[in-house]
């Protein structure tokens, strides 16, 4: 038996029969949609990109020269985070004249972002990361 001290405390465990953890491993194998998710919070969690994302929730729609002056990045960084987000289908863009604008792609993940973005404890530094949620 392995000793684990976690915070100070001994972890006393397993809690799970080896017949539960074949369980628990095959399940978690079938959550495919598990490495979707962490791909999407990936591209999603860079800084820049996280607030391009919040710029489009914010401004619904916006092209590159605004979205680098506000952003103090140049274009090209712009259209580099932006090819990135388009790829995982999380923006999408249409074209004026000369002008292509972006917005958010509606889906499951950009609905749960917006979300997030107008929590109280969004708007507050380090909030969400202290807030405990009770269920």
């Amino acid at each position: 038996m392995k000793k684990i001290i976690i915070d100070g405390t001994l972890c006393i465990g397993p809690n799970f029969s080896k017949a539960e953890f074949v369980l628990i491993k095959r399940s978690l194998a079938q959550q495919k949609g598990l490495e979707t998710l962490a791909n999407l919070l990936a591209v999603a969690g860079n800084p820049q990109r996280l607030k391009i994302l919040y710029l489009l929730h914010a401004y619904k729609e916006m092209c590159v020269c605004d979205l680098a002056e506000a952003l103090e990045i140049t274009d090209s960084a712009v259209s580099q985070h932006l090819r990135k987000l388009k790829d995982k289908n999380l923006v999408k863009a249409r074209r004026h004249n000369q002008t292509i604008y972006y917005s958010l792609v509606r889906n499951i993940f950009t609905s749960n972002l917006e979300t997030m973005f107008g929590l109280e404890e969004t708007k507050e530094r380090h909030s969400l990361m202290h807030k405990e949620i009770t269920v």
